[in-house]
């Protein structure tokens, strides 16, 4: 897999993920607000309903008291104490008499409300006579503002039919503004919760799916680390099988086939190690080891003639997974190998042991001030040699440790390992850069 291609793909998992948060975050979002909204309304009707119950009660309770003061007396129709029964009540009061086929009216008093054309009422309150029941409903002042009405039809002594209405009405204008204000305050804040939710749930969407942007990420990466890391061992390979058909050069070259093949073996089983312990399916396995022991059979399996190497390995214990500290070491004795010539002569590695560090330098041209160090062991770049750098910086913080690289003062470079875990039991489980 090339650069680019690997490139390509973060790209469009990237873009995958990018739409699934937004999928996430608009139902979420869009569930949300339908619910609130839900709640606004059902609030609002409520509070319509109570402010309506509130404003009919303060009708009846004025239409009762007039009411009950209306009688006839020789022939006329009398309303004696009405005037100090509506006394300063909000409330109009406005009677209608039934004269013949005519209605008309015989009292108009608006109290403390904006006074209504006693034609705009008329309607009502032949409703309510007609249907011996009271009327609701809503009507315009002079001013045009909204009152609410109540209109109770009356009968009289000895009367079959109602003689008049009675019909009362209170300004609705200050409920009218309550609800509005209710309404914009419910729906408003609905949507200002709503948005607030949103950018929680795409909080919440981004954290929910980390684990799989990092699963996929590792995915991505062990493949191309996999396809690099495999591709220049198999191209030797076939390179040498076909130069070993030639009886002259057929011992050198099944030479080299088998160094291929040991180095193809060796980066299948580190792939396969890092993989495992990524997925969480082998545990670190740290034990005490012989660190001297593992760097020596590390050296004898890279096979380094004709390379010249002076190792310094005095009996080191240390405590940790030679398994994975393997794969970090062979990395960097592979990378001193390849960088550490100086034109065609053969690579001079310094390969040094101390307590719990490991000291590799080569005497090849360094890292010539490059403003990336790491770049040189960079999976994938003219200058990577495969599984790179990263998989060293992996296998020293599974053991708390750290990595030095730059220049040596003398020439060449210098990389050393220190390994931070002493304790058993220490070390950080499945961790990748």
């Amino acid at each position: 897999m090339t650069t680019s291609s690997a490139q390509l793909r973060r790209l469009q998992t990237a873009d995958r993920l990018r739409a699934l948060r937004i999928t996430m975050v608009v139902v979420f979002t869009a569930f949300s607000l339908a619910g609130l909204t839900g709640m606004a309304l059902v609030g609002i009707t409520v509070d319509h309903h109570q402010r309506e119950k509130a404003l009919l009660s303060d009708l009846r309770i004025t239409s009762g008291a007039v009411l009950s003061l209306i009688y006839r007396e020789a022939g006329t129709l009398r309303m004696t104490g009405v005037a100090d029964a509506i006394g300063t009540r909000a409330t109009g009061v406005y009677v209608f008499e039934k004269r013949g086929d005519e209605l008309g009216a015989a009292l108009a008093r608006p109290g403390r409300t904006v006074g209504v054309p006693t034609i705009r009422l008329e309607a009502a309150a032949r409703t309510s006579m007609g249907n011996k029941m009271e009327v609701i409903g809503k009507v315009t002042a002079s001013d045009g503002t909204m009152q609410q009405m109540l209109s109770v039809p009356f009968s009289l002594a000895n009367l079959a039919h109602p003689a008049g209405a009675v019909v009362v009405t209170i300004d609705a204008q200050a409920s009218v503004a309550a609800q509005r204000s209710l309404a914009f305050a419910l729906f408003g804040g609905s949507v200002a919760f709503s948005l607030f939710l949103a950018a929680a749930g795409y909080y919440l969407a981004r954290r929910s799916t980390r684990a799989v942007e990092l699963a996929l990420s590792q995915q991505e990466r062990f493949l191309a680390d996999a396809a690099h890391e495999l591709r220049t061992p198999l191209t030797a390979i076939r390179m040498h099988a076909e130069a070993a058909i030639q009886p002259a050069s057929q011992h050198q070259a099944l030479r080299k086939v088998i160094h291929a093949v040991d180095r193809l073996t060796w980066s299948v089983e580190a792939l396969l190690t890092r993989a495992k312990l990524i997925a969480g399916t082998r545990p670190v396995q740290a034990q005490d080891f012989r660190l001297d022991q593992l760097v020596s059979e590390i050296l004898s399996e890279s096979g380094l003639p004709p390379h010249r190497v002076v190792a310094d390995l005095p009996a080191t214990v240390c405590h940790g997974d030679p398994a994975v500290l393997r794969i970090a070491i062979r990395n960097l004795v592979e990378n001193a190998i390849g960088h550490g010539a100086v034109g065609d002569e053969p690579a001079h590695l310094e390969v040094m042991v101390g307590p719990d560090e490991v000291t590799i330098r080569d005497h090849g041209p360094g890292l010539g001030g490059r403003a990336d160090v790491r770049e040189r062991f960079a999976s994938g770049s003219a200058l990577g040699t495969g599984l790179g750098l990263s998989i060293v910086d992996w296998a020293i913080q599974l053991h708390k440790g750290q990595l030095e690289l730059g220049d040596h003062p003398g020439g060449g470079t210098i990389a050393r390992i220190r390994i931070g875990s002493r304790q058993r039991g220490d070390l950080h489980h499945s961790q990748t850069k």
